[in-house]
C-alpha cells in the first residue's frame, strides 16, 4: 500500500515537472500538444456518448417489447427513487408469504404486491397494496379515514387485533383494499402467527369506524373486503347484490 502511494506520488511529480519543462522551453509545441490532446479527448468522449445512446436505444426497445423485462425495469426504478427522493421497497405476496419473483418466476401468480415508501416525516413507511400487478405503480395519498377498532376472527374462538398504522408503517392509503389474502399476510408477517387458515376456515372481519358504527364481514369471496377512499371507505361483498356500500 505504501509503495503504491510512493509510486503514484513519483508519477505525479514527474508529470508536473515534465509539464513545466515543456511549457517553459517549448511553448509553441506545448500549445499545439494541448490543443491536439484536448481535441482528441473531446472526440473520444463524443464517440463514446453516441455509442452509449445507440446501445441504450436498442436495449430499451428490447425491454419495451418484453412485458416481464419492462415490469422489472419499472420496479427497479421505484427501488432507486420515489417522489420523496427516498428508496422504496417492493414485496410480492402469495398465501401470506413473500416470494422472490426473480428466482421463483412467480410474479403473475402472486395474490398481491406491497410497495412501501417513507412518508414526509421520514419515520414511517406508507404501504400501498396492489392486486393488479400489470397496472403502472404510482404513489397514492394518505387517507383521512381512521378506524377505532379492527379485528379478525378465525373460526369461533381466535380473535386478533389489527393496526393499520403504527410507528413503523401506515396502510391508511387511498385505494388500499383489505381482503382475506391481505389479512392472512398480516397474521403471518406482522403478527407472526402461524395458525393455519384453510379454505373452509370461517374468516370474519369486525370494524368500528370513526362514527362508532360497527361493521362485520364474513369473507366468502377472495375479492370481498374494505376499500379505503379519501374520506370514508367502501364495503365490497361479492356474495350480495349490493356489493358497493359506501361509508363516510
Amino acid at each position: 500500500m505504501i509503495s503504491f502511494i510512493v509510486n503514484t506520488l513519483r508519477t505525479f511529480i514527474f508529470a508536473a515537472l515534465l509539464n513545466d519543462y515543456l511549457k517553459r522551453n517549448h511553448p509553441e509545441k506545448y500549445k499545439d500538444f494541448i490543443v491536439t490532446f484536448s481535441y482528441n479527448v473531446i472526440y473520444l468522449y463524443s464517440k463514446i456518448k453516441i455509442l452509449y445512446i445507440n446501445t441504450a436505444k436498442i436495449v430499451n426497445k428490447k425491454i419495451e417489447e418484453n412485458p416481464k423485462l419492462l415490469k422489472l425495469k419499472n420496479d427497479l426504478d421505484l427501488l432507486l427513487k420515489s417522489k420523496t427522493g427516498m428508496p422504496t421497497m417492493l414485496e410480492y405476496v402469495r398465501n401470506g408469504n413473500p416470494v422472490n419473483i426473480i428466482s421463483d418466476k412467480s410474479d403473475y401468480e402472486c395474490d398481491f404486491m406491497i410497495y412501501s415508501w417513507l412518508d414526509d416525516s421520514k419515520n414511517c413507511l406508507n404501504k400501498k397494496i396492489v392486486y393488479d400487478l400489470q397496472e403502472p405503480l404510482s404513489f397514492s395519498e394518505v387517507s383521512e379515514t381512521k378506524f377505532l377498532l379492527v379485528e379478525i376472527k378465525l373460526g369461533e374462538e381466535n380473535t386478533y387485533k389489527v393496526d393499520f398504522k403504527t410507528d413503523d408503517f401506515n396502510f391508511y392509503i387511498i385505494g388500499n383494499k383489505f381482503t382475506k389474502q391481505f389479512f392472512i399476510y398480516y397474521l403471518k408477517q406482522i403478527l407472526k402467527n402461524d395458525q393455519e387458515v384453510k379454505d373452509d376456515t370461517k374468516f370474519y372481519l369486525k370494524i368500528i369506524d370513526n362514527n362508532v358504527d360497527t361493521i362485520e364481514i364474513e369473507f366468502t369471496d377472495k375479492n370481498d373486503g374494505i376499500l379505503l377512499e379519501k374520506n370514508g371507505y367502501k364495503l365490497i361483498n361479492n356474495s350480495t347484490s349490493d356489493n358497493n356500500e359506501e361509508k363516510e
